[in-house]
């Protein structure tokens, strides 16, 4: 009788947890429960810089990158795989046939996660969802041989990423682990003309740093949308999603970039339930920033194209 409890979680588990995740496939449960735990301790508390993308996010990126089942996605600080998770939802949804949606959980979904418990969460997670767990990589992106198998893809698992979603982890000491480190080895990473959405500090938008110059120096800056400031409460970053076109010099593309406030994404704080979209608001505001985001379009206090350099602020503000 002494493990009573650990039975009861178990079944518990087995009875009203299980069955959800496989109704719900596009659902990250692992990253929920695991995301609790991060809000009631208010963060990792280990100095990993983990702080988990929302749900509603990870699915508004993939809709950005316009994500499709002729793509291979790769997140290369996976986490527990809530952007795989939400990119092969909606390459599910295009796919149209049983085979290609299998074809997408053994070539098309690439993780890289260098923390062994989350990396467990992120191959739990694509178990459950089908396999998937021999395109996840357990170790640094910036590992020399990791590099190699992403830039020129491996023979019968997957080929070079067309698409990367990152949510880096934040504020790391060491050289060659800022948070642009990340975006430079992701889009360096990516097949020619690539798309990458990245969830970042604004510090990152607003400061001087050289790596913007790399950056810059070999990819196009789509756009910035600046996102709403407690997105991650308790833990207080103000955070900023940058696009990107892979391996195209900025200055050569000769566009503008866009830049717009999306600030207010209509979830509002709760007691004890952290920010939830209680009065239903996300679908209308989602469908709104995504049109905005396809069009381009410019609005008087909302949204501007400028001309950007490595040296200016890359938000609207």
């Amino acid at each position: 009788d002494g493990d009573w409890p650990l039975r009861q979680i178990v079944s518990d588990i087995e009875s009203k947890v299980f069955p959800f995740m496989l109704e719900y496939q596009e659902v990250d449960v692992l990253g929920q429960f695991y995301g609790e735990f991060l809000r009631y301790v208010g963060g990792d508390k280990k100095g990993l810089g983990i702080v988990l993308t929302p749900r509603h996010l990870t699915e508004l990126f993939a809709e950005l990158a316009n994500v499709g089942p002729e793509d291979t996605v790769i997140d290369t600080c996976c986490g527990t795989g809530g952007f795989l998770i939400s990119a092969m939802a909606l390459m599910d949804k295009k796919a149209g046939t049983a085979s290609k949606r299998e074809e997408i959980r053994r070539h098309r979904l690439v993780g890289v996660e260098q923390q062994p418990h989350m990396f467990a969460l992120a191959v739990s997670n694509m178990i459950l969802r089908g396999d998937g767990k021999a395109n996840l990589y357990r170790g640094s992106c910036f590992d020399a041989d990791l590099v190699n198998k992403i830039e020129h893809g491996v023979e019968d698992r997957h080929e070079r990423p067309t698409v990367g979603l990152i949510n880096p982890p934040f504020s790391q000491k060491g050289e060659g682990l800022h948070e642009l480190d990340f975006v430079l080895n992701l889009l360096d990473g990516l097949a020619p003309n690539g798309r990458a959405v990245v969830v970042l500090p604004m510090s990152c938008a607003i400061e001087s740093h050289p790596r913007k110059i790399d950056i810059l120096s070999r990819h196009t800056l789509i756009a910035a949308m600046s996102l709403p400031p407690d997105l991650f409460a308790p833990v207080g970053v103000i955070p900023i999603a940058l696009s990107f076109r892979a391996h195209q010099p900025h200055e050569d593309s000769r566009v503008k970039s866009w830049l717009s406030l999306w600030q207010n994404d209509g979830f509002i704080k709760v007691k004890n339930r952290g920010r939830v979209d209680d009065n239903g608001r996300w679908e209308s505001i989602r469908s709104g920033w995504i049109e905005a985001y396809d069009n381009q379009t410019e609005s008087p206090g909302i949204s501007v194209k400028a001309n950007l350099t490595a040296e200016d602020e890359w938000c609207a503000e």
